[in-house]
């Protein structure tokens, strides 16, 4: 072992979602706005970690993400593709992200859960953080992020940004729940 690699083995879940005011997070084809910035956002909190989605996410994302592990949950035992770790259940997912991590012998301690709301719904329990980009806006109907007690979340960032001509207004939160020891 490499003084490079987590000796603990202790991992942590960390959610990145976009989610308008009512709770709808895409259409089920993909997001459903473009903000500026917020791209260059997820890849900095997202590179150099697995990254575990539905589906419907990896065909939205249409590859594999450079610098990332795209671990793909699928109940298609069938299903390949180009670029992806297939999982079929969610502790399978945690354990190839976990493995993926070792081979690159990294320091990295994070496992993203990166969407749908299949998959939200799935790992919501388990995450020790939410990267939270808020949309100012309120799509009639969607793929909704679960409901979760917010009070059990402590927001320890927030920054603002105005409607453009092309996209509502939004907002980047960073929470952590107050169990401050969920490790996968």
């Amino acid at each position: 072992m490499t003084h490079s690699e987590n000796t603990n083995n202790r991992f942590q879940m960390v959610c990145v979602v976009a989610m308008a005011d009512n709770g709808v997070i895409g259409d089920g084809q993909g997001l459903i706005w473009h903000l500026p910035g917020d791209l260059p956002r997820v890849k900095k909190i997202t590179m150099g970690c697995p990254l575990i989605m539905g589906r419907r996410t990896w065909a939205s994302i249409g590859k594999a993400l450079p610098g990332r592990a795209s671990i793909v949950l699928t109940r298609d035992t069938s299903w390949t593709a180009d670029g992806a770790i297939v999982a079929h259940s969610l502790s399978d997912a945690i354990m190839h992200g976990k493995s993926w991590l070792a081979k690159q012998e990294s320091q990295e301690t994070r496992l993203i859960l990166f969407g749908g709301g299949e998959i939200y719904s799935l790992g919501i329990d388990l995450c020790q953080e939410i990267e939270l980009t808020r949309v100012n806006a309120t799509p009639p109907s969607g793929t909704k992020f679960p409901n979760i007690n917010w009070q059990e979340w402590d927001e320890l960032d927030a920054t603002s940004h105005k409607a453009g001509a092309d996209h509502p207004s939004f907002s980047y939160h960073h929470y952590i729940h107050k169990t401050q020891n969920r490790y996968v």
